[in-house]
């Protein structure tokens, strides 16, 4: 059963700026909105979308586009800091050993492969970092070669980063390298190439 006529009046309130068409109009489209969101769940949908019902009755279309797009941009950027600012701490606290990948995801309503990718990727950089590091201190590279692998160093993208070393590694001999530093190189390489 849709919205009643008193139900709307209730809503709009005594100075909604609507005649009886427009309120008749409103009703028709109050109707949609519930076939359209029927769920008990689907109430604060209802409600967005009712509201923009209104709102586009008695606004200036343009603006009212603007308004809404200005939210939207402004909560996924709210999204995104969030999620970079948990992913530190997610990367930090299962880091350090103070929470499990299950009890982080689970803490923050993340999804758990979610967490598993952050830690994963801070694994993936750290070896790939520490594998390009020894390739600028070996011997017989080029400055400029030098140089590109320690810009490398700074990139944040994991893919970019295994891109790179194995190219190195394709044009450079790792035969320089300590014993120690082969097997991390060796390591480095095995998962650059499952990333790229």
């Amino acid at each position: 059963m849709g919205m009643q006529r008193h139900e709307l009046e209730a809503w709009l309130g005594d100075d909604h700026n609507l005649d009886n068409d427009q309120a008749d109009e409103l009703l028709r489209i109050a109707d949609e909105i519930e076939e359209q969101y029927p769920d008990e769940d689907d109430r604060d949908d209802r409600e967005a979308a009712f509201t923009a019902a209104y709102r586009l009755m008695i606004e200036a279309p343009e603006d009212l586009v603007a308004e809404l797009a200005a939210e939207r941009t402004a909560a996924r950027l709210a999204e995104h800091k969030a999620l970079v600012a948990l992913r530190q701490v997610a990367v930090t606290r299962i880091g350090n050993g103070d929470a499990t990948e299950a009890g982080f995801a689970q803490q923050a309503g993340i999804d758990r492969m979610t967490v598993r990718k952050w830690t994963q990727d801070q694994k993936d950089r750290a070896l790939l970092d520490r594998a390009l590091f020894e390739l600028v201190r070996s011997h017989g590279m080029s400055a400029e070669d030098q140089n590109k692998l320690s810009e490398a160093i700074s990139i944040r993208d994991t893919s970019s980063q295994a891109t790179t070393l194995l190219a190195a590694l394709h044009t450079h001999s790792v035969e320089y390298l300590s014993e120690e530093a082969r097997a991390l190189v060796a390591r480095a390489e095995k998962r650059a190439r499952q990333l790229v």
